[in-house]
């Protein structure tokens, strides 16, 4: 049963993925190779994971049978062109797949930021804002970008 409903959840996000994904214009977006994150905030979001996001995940965010690795080619593919907006929306929606919503903002962009961290990206100076429009100009993209920062 917990499987059926775990397959049942997975397809659900995967069917408002593909129906949701929001255009964004890779020029005037930032970039999370920017340092959108503070290590604090990281350390932060890596407790939380390993308590309510790991047993599905793992703790080296790989995955495990219908939940998705977070690192690595599986999160490029994923997240590769998506805003922190979106994915702090999806995130918040479907997860932890047995209380979605069930987690204050403030802790999921922790976990984004322990997510961030986790696939390399550099930290920075300021904390991920919690205000969703500035995080749907904030895009993921799996390699650097050839600009200058803002």
């Amino acid at each position: 049963m917990t499987r059926q409903f775990t397959a049942a959840i997975v397809g659900v996000g995967v069917a408002w993925l593909a129906i949701t994904t929001l255009a964004i214009d890779a020029n005037a977006a930032r970039t999370v190779w920017e340092g959108v994150y503070t290590e604090a905030q990281a350390t932060r979001g890596r407790a939380v994971y390993m308590q309510d996001c790991a047993p599905c995940h793992t703790e080296d965010l790989r995955g495990f049978s219908t939940a998705p690795g977070l690192v690595g080619a599986g999160f490029s593919r994923m997240w590769h062109n998506t805003s922190v907006g979106e994915m702090l929306v999806r995130i918040r929606t479907l997860m932890p797949c047995d209380r979605p919503n069930g987690l204050s903002n403030k802790t999921y962009l922790d976990i984004i930021a322990f997510i961030l961290k986790s696939n390399a990206y550099p930290p920075g100076d300021k904390e991920l804002d919690g205000e969703l429009e500035a995080l749907q100009q904030l895009l993921i993209t799996a390699a650097r970008p050839n600009r200058a920062p803002r």
